[in-house]
């Protein structure tokens, strides 16, 4: 028996006894714009739901309609916070509006594939969440200036040249991070601050060092390359390699025993927690010999004792500003000037990791 041929918009309006227009506009998220009642609507959703209806991406693309999907590239190692992720999933889909997402792996030419599958599906817009990445951006940042509609997370590191004119973009502030985790060390009474990174290549590691750097000046203590401590810069390492407990007690024997930091920025929770556990193990004590200063405000940081003194990048407002300004982008064919930028402030929680009982 062959399989049953799905649904059409046309089957459902027939089935309700409503115009074609009138469904087609509620299947495609414009039912409210269009003043149609919240009853109907819910008729044809549900209607819509009980019939498996699966919109015909093809037929939409040639009579020039949205596919009503949204592509994200994103790379495994270079993720921003899965958790960002899922909420933009969420409040896309409160539109109607689905996510593809593409896992930016292997060769350059494999990065290439992925956008034109992207462009084959004919998304109406597309989310990069990969286009720092220093040993893909100077092919992949001339790929996305192809789409009309690209949301970048992080300003797009153009390495020289601009590629991609008047971006559309949506980032923390890294250099706040910077500032004011250093900040809060100086002011209760550190003097030698180390930093535990994954890398020093990146645009948000490149914006923390540089905000560490000036605030130190501010406070008249010369930076001492000494206290800087990436993985990337370890012989046979690279930035996506784990970061061990061997590699922690590595940090701390640098930064800590031959250098005496007494406090110590990491580049998130999960490398703070593994210092953490390093010092211990050292016999040092947190934050009485080295405070610690993590990142993302991840549960493991609520976990450890003590726990982590680190910054809430307020993952609800990133999510929010990108999905508002792919809405934009899709409704409106443009994102005015001033809005096109969007930069959120990064909230310190303190926590007794740098804050003694």
């Amino acid at each position: 028996m062959g399989s049953r041929a799905p649904t059409t918009a046309e089957q459902i309006a027939a089935k309700l006894n409503l115009s074609r227009t009138t469904v087609s506009l509620v299947l495609n998220g414009r039912g409210e714009e269009h003043r149609i009642s919240p009853r109907t609507i819910s008729r044809v959703v549900a209607a819509a739901k009980e019939a498996n209806y699966v919109p015909n991406v093809v037929a939409r693309q040639l009579a020039g309609k949205r596919s009503n999907a949204v592509g994200v590239l994103i790379a495994t190692a270079a993720i921003a916070d899965t958790r960002m992720i899922q909420m933009m999933e969420i409040m896309a889909s409160e539109r109607g509006i689905r996510f593809i997402i593409g896992h930016a792996v292997g060769p350059q030419n494999r990065i290439r594939e992925y956008l034109q599958d992207f462009r084959s599906r004919g998304v109406d817009a597309l989310v990069s969440v990969f286009h720092n990445h220093p040993d893909y951006r100077d092919v992949v940042l001339p790929e996305l200036a192809r789409f009309r509609n690209v949301v970048f997370y992080e300003r797009p590191d153009f390495n020289g040249r601009a590629p991609v004119e008047r971006p559309c973009y949506v980032e923390p502030d890294f250099r706040a991070v910077g500032r004011l985790g250093v900040q809060h060390l100086l002011d209760i009474g550190r003097r030698r601050i180390g930093l535990v990174f994954n890398n020093l290549a990146f645009s948000y590691a490149v914006q923390r060092y540089e905000a560490y750097c000036q605030t130190l000046a501010a406070a008249n203590i010369p930076v001492d390359d000494a206290l800087v401590w990436a993985l990337d810069r370890q012989p046979g390492l690279h930035w996506t390699d784990s970061f061990t407990n061997e590699l922690a007690d590595a940090a701390v024997e640098t930064l800590v025993v031959q250098h005496k930091a007494d406090a110590i920025v990491a580049v998130n929770d999960s490398y703070a927690a593994r210092v953490v556990a390093a010092l211990h193990r050292r016999g040092f004590r947190v934050p009485d010999d080295v405070a610690i200063v993590g990142c993302d405000n991840l549960e493991v940081g609520s976990l450890v004792e003590p726990p982590l003194t680190t910054f809430d990048m307020e993952l609800e407002a990133l999510a929010r500003a990108q999905v508002d300004m792919i809405f934009k982008l899709v409704d409106q064919g443009v994102v005015p000037e001033e809005q096109r930028a969007v930069v959120i402030q990064p909230r310190l929680i303190v926590r007794e990791s740098t804050q003694a009982c």
